[in-house]
């Protein structure tokens, strides 16, 4: 395992909430699998916040993608938060990522701003803040179990 590695975790309204820290290498996916493994009971989702993971090697993401055994977790049921989950997440999982670039603080005052005008029926300006991407099929090509 890396020695930068760790993981905290939470459950909350049924979910479970992964936050890991450090690079990502072969020990830490086995960390991660079984801590997973050994703590969802089968109900809500399994959320992993990779916006703390420093390097990510990919001997860790194929660890990760191949053991993780579907019985006990399907993929479905798999969200990943931040980037690097675009580099871990097993086929049939979610990533969700922050969308900065659609997100703006000015409720549409300001003068320019992409947001002005798009006012809902009640009068509430409307802003899409994240970008929710379900992934399918191989589509970082590193995935051979």
């Amino acid at each position: 395992m890396s020695t930068n590695f760790q993981i905290q975790f939470k459950k909350s309204s049924g979910n479970l909430h992964v936050q890991p820290t450090g690079d990502f290498d072969g020990s830490s996916a086995w960390e991660l699998i079984n801590l997973i493994h050994e703590k969802y009971d089968g109900k809500g989702r399994v959320f992993i916040d990779t916006r703390n993971l420093g390097e990510i090697h990919p001997f860790g993401c194929n660890i990760f993608q191949c053991r993780l055994n579907p019985r006990i977790l399907p993929a479905d049921r798999l969200c990943f938060k931040g980037e690097k989950g675009f580099e871990i997440a097993p086929n049939g999982s979610r990533v969700i990522v922050n969308s900065e670039k659609d997100h703006c603080r000015c409720n549409g005052n300001c003068n320019g701003c992409p947001c002005a005008g798009k006012r809902n029926k009640f009068g509430n300006i409307t802003k899409k803040t994240n970008a929710i991407e379900h992934r399918e099929g191989n589509y970082n090509g590193s995935q051979q179990c």
